[in-house]
């Protein structure tokens, strides 16, 4: 579904000094994967999915999806940031209604869709709320919805639920991996949570510091569907957890690259 090669990415500071974000990053995912993107602050995950999202151009390296060549963003990739990016003008039924709406579907087609989205997602009932009047995980659940209704056959996650509390976090972590598996959509979701990762995703790729390079990637073999509840007794899952942590926390490796 997705291809990186030999991707690299050089930004101009304010000082007009060149700084290399990403070094050399090549990675295949397949086609309904979950890949989770961990690293230190500053390494670049969110650059590389900006990459992949068409917002940036790669300074070096190729990008694809489904073998075409990225070169902006397109309805075939959907963004879900942690801003929630939602028009404080329209309501929920508003926001979610949009996509279709400027792919041309009707009024009535894009207004039946987007009521099942935003049933999917836990809102029915605050169709006709405004996002100033939503708590940060229903805005969060309106973007995600949003997303949904452009029929994406890759989700673009840039640390979703970061802003949230614990506990909206996991209700929205488990909302997700229900609709995942519903849908079975590519997913490609950068977080600095270890947990989060390893609960949600087939494959976790873990970046070194700045400049970014994969140092490893880890397949995370845990039985579907997941439960929070048995996973926390799972010893594998354990080791997962500890396992990547300590590779972030290492800094040998990075340290012989500076």
């Amino acid at each position: 579904m997705i291809e990186i090669s030999g991707v690299s990415q050089v930004f101009q500071t304010s000082g007009r000094q060149s700084h290399l974000a990403l070094s050399n990053i090549s990675l295949t995912i397949q086609d309904g994967a979950f890949v989770s993107i961990l690293g230190p602050s500053g390494c670049g995950k969110s650059t590389l999915l900006y990459i992949v999202g068409g917002f940036v151009a790669p300074s070096q390296g190729t990008t694809r999806v489904k073998g075409k060549a990225i070169t902006g963003p397109g309805p075939d990739r959907g963004p879900v940031f942690q801003e929630f990016a939602l028009f404080p003008w329209k309501s929920v039924l508003g926001n979610v209604m949009y996509g279709p709406r400027q792919q041309g579907v009707s009024s009535a087609e894009a207004e039946a869709q987007s009521r099942q989205l935003i049933e999917m997602v836990g809102l029915k009932g605050f169709e006709h709320f405004y996002p100033k009047e939503l708590s940060g995980g229903m805005k969060q659940r309106v973007a995600l919805a949003r997303t949904l209704a452009y029929h994406p056959a890759v989700l673009l996650m840039d640390e979703p639920f970061g802003a949230l509390d614990a506990h909206t976090r996991t209700r929205l972590q488990n909302d997700l991996l229900n609709i995942w598996e519903r849908d079975r959509k590519t997913v490609l979701f950068v977080t600095h949570s270890v947990e989060e990762a390893v609960f949600l995703s087939d494959k976790v790729v873990v970046m070194t510091r700045s400049p970014g390079r994969i140092k490893r990637i880890i397949d995370i073999d845990l039985p579907r569907p997941r439960r929070r509840a048995e996973l926390l007794l799972d010893p594998h899952y354990q080791k997962y957890v500890v396992d990547i942590e300590g590779m972030i926390d290492d800094t040998s490796e990075d340290e012989l690259h500076p």
